[in-house]
């Protein structure tokens, strides 16, 4: 057992990536048929990709700045002061419906081979009660790339990123090329707050104060909802929205309080960002164990159930809804991707390797393009 005190002691998880790979996905090659989920495949590719998620865990473990024990406890015992008033605001209250933003830039621009507007727009978003004096990003401008063909009718596409993402090469991960010639949508990428140009040095997001957590992720909500107004006054034919891992819950929420939004997919998502951050830490010897308990506190619950997809429900039909899940996800864990799909009915496929493997997958691509393909055409 390692423990998060020092910087040394952090590092020794690397030593524990091929061990725990090989027992993943050896577990995983079993399958859970109580809990729905078919058996994934063991070998050198599954071991591989496994690998590569305790790898990206290790790494953010190396990396990251941990706050003192006595620092997240006061971060808990914030939660606790505020946890009624912002549980009492329900999702309803919390997630207020955004109008057309402001556009206040916009540039031309390539990446590679593939041509965008990057678009920076300011929207009127207040954060509701004690969270508005935690917002860092109050009165602040909101970046989004978009390749759109300004025809009337054509469908749009919202792909909201993961975590350490938000930087110009999402075009080329996402495949936005693809997207927008082959598959005939105009496609907008929100940069999320403290992702990309946007990073704050000093905001770790997500992090272990869970008010700036639910701060945070309030405003992406409202960010990407204001894009969803501003898409509707290009009277578009439909709005699909896409979110991969952190982006999944931000996708999730939209998708259930927009009713424009006629698809949505969650790829590989994370539904419940303090208990992930506790699973990770519970890894870290006594110190993590005791953080991952705080973590796992009623105040913290409380206070993130404004954030929860699990409390709205999809406009889309449940046909036009999906999850892809990743039968040895050791980042958001497969769990998370059972519980949405139960949640939202509709399909599901599950793609038999890791979180980070699944970026790497022509299954995944196919699947995900198949289910684009079902939209109405323009």
């Amino acid at each position: 057992m390692t423990d998060w005190d020092t910087a040394a002691t952090r590092l020794g998880l690397f030593a524990d990536v091929l061990p725990r790979a090989v027992a993943s996905a050896r577990a995983a090659g079993q399958g859970d048929l109580a809990a729905g989920l078919p058996a994934s495949t063991f070998g050198p590719r599954t071991v591989t990709e496994a690998a590569l998620d305790e790898f990206f865990i290790a790494v953010n473990a190396a990396v990251r700045h941990m706050p003192s024990t006595v620092d997240v406890s006061a971060s808990i015992d914030r939660c606790a002061t505020v946890a009624d008033e912002i549980a009492g605001l329900g999702i309803a209250g919390a997630n207020v419906a955004q109008p057309v933003p402001e556009i206040v830039g916009r540039r031309r621009k390539v990446f590679g081979a593939t041509g965008y507007h990057h678009i920076d727009f300011r929207a009127d978003i207040r954060l509701p009660g004690s969270l508005a004096e935690l917002d860092p990003y109050e009165a602040s401008t909101a970046s989004v790339r978009v390749l759109a063909s300004g025809t009337a009718r054509r469908p749009w596409l919202i792909w909201v990123h993961g975590a350490a993402q938000g930087r110009p090469d999402d075009l080329y991960a996402f495949r936005a090329a693809h997207l927008h010639r082959r598959l005939g949508y105009n496609v907008v990428f929100p940069v999320l707050p403290a992702h990309g140009v946007r990073r704050h040095r000093s905001l770790a997001y997500p992090g272990l104060d869970p008010l700036t957590n639910v701060s945070v992720t309030l405003r992406a909500i409202a960010e990407v909802r204001a894009l969803v107004s501003w898409i509707a006054t290009h009277d578009p034919s439909e709005i699909s929205i896409v979110g991969t891992s952190l982006g999944g819950p931000v996708a999730a929420m939209v998708a259930g309080l927009e009713d424009q939004i006629g698809s949505v997919l969650a790829v590989v998502p994370m539904l419940d960002m303090h208990a992930t951050l506790a699973h990770h830490m519970s890894r870290g010897g006594s110190r993590g164990a005791a953080m991952a308990i705080l973590m796992r506190s009623p105040a913290v619950r409380a206070v993130s159930s404004v954030i929860d997809p699990l409390g709205v429900e999809p406009a889309a039909v449940p046909d036009r809804r999906m999850v892809i899940g990743a039968l040895n996800d050791r980042v958001t864990s497969v769990a998370a991707a059972r519980r949405l799909h139960a949640h939202w009915g509709g399909r599901v496929h599950w793609y038999r390797g890791s979180h980070v493997g699944q970026a790497f997958s022509a299954n995944v691509r196919t699947v995900t393009d198949r289910f684009l393909r079902l939209a109405p055409p323009a």
